[in-house]
C-alpha cells in the first residue's frame, strides 16, 4: 500500500466516528425446576435436594454416588437382585410409576439392591426411550436420595439395570 491508499483511506474515513459500545448481553437464566412429588408409597426423600445424589459416569448407562468404588460397581453388575422390576409394554409414564412403587417397595422392604428390566430400545424410534427415563429419573427423580449406583446388568445384553439402594436418604 502506497501514500496514494492511505490519502483514500482516510478521505473514506472522514466523519466516521466510532460505534457506540453495546450493551452488554444479559443471560436468560432457565426457570427453576418443577417440584418433585413425593413417591407414592414408601420412604420419602428427606429434603429438596438429597446430599451425594448418583452422577453419570463417562460409561454411558451408569450411575454413581461419591464414594461408590469401582469395584463395587463391577461386583453390582453381576449380583443378584433382591427385588425385580420389569418395564417391557409399559408406556414412559407407567413405566415411571411401576418404578417409584418398585423402589419404594424395595426400601420398605430393606433391600439394598433391585433389578430393573427396561428392555435395550429396539422397539423404540431410534432411541431407548424406557432406558432413558428410567436413568433420568435415577440421577434426578424424587428417589434419586436412596440410589447410590446404577450399572448394567452383566447378563442382560444392555436391558437390564442393577441399582445399589442407600438404607437411607442423603447418608
Amino acid at each position: 500500500m502506497g501514500d496514494a491508499d492511505d490519502e483514500m483511506f482516510a478521505e473514506a474515513m472522514r466523519g466516521v466516528r466510532p460505534a457506540r459500545k453495546p450493551a452488554p448481553r444479559v443471560q436468560p437464566q432457565s426457570p427453576p425446576p418443577p417440584p418433585r412429588p413425593a413417591p407414592r408409597g414408601g420412604p420419602s426423600p428427606v429434603g429438596d435436594a438429597p446430599a451425594h445424589v448418583p452422577e453419570a459416569l463417562e460409561q454411558p448407562w451408569m450411575l454413581c454416588a461419591s464414594g461408590v468404588s469401582r469395584e463395587r460397581l463391577r461386583r453390582l453388575a453381576g449380583a443378584a437382585a433382591e427385588r425385580e422390576v420389569d418395564l417391557h409394554g409399559h408406556t414412559r409414564d407407567e413405566a415411571l410409576q411401576a418404578l417409584e412403587s418398585a423402589l419404594g417397595a424395595a426400601l420398605a422392604g430393606g433391600a439394598r439392591t433391585l433389578c430393573i428390566v427396561h428392555g435395550r430400545g429396539l422397539h423404540s424410534q431410534g432411541r431407548p426411550v424406557l432406558k432413558q427415563a428410567v436413568f433420568q429419573w435415577l440421577r434426578e427423580g424424587p428417589c434419586a436420595g436412596f440410589v447410590l449406583a446404577a450399572v448394567p446388568r452383566n447378563d442382560s445384553g444392555g436391558g437390564a439395570s442393577m441399582v445399589l439402594l442407600r438404607r437411607k436418604a442423603g447418608r
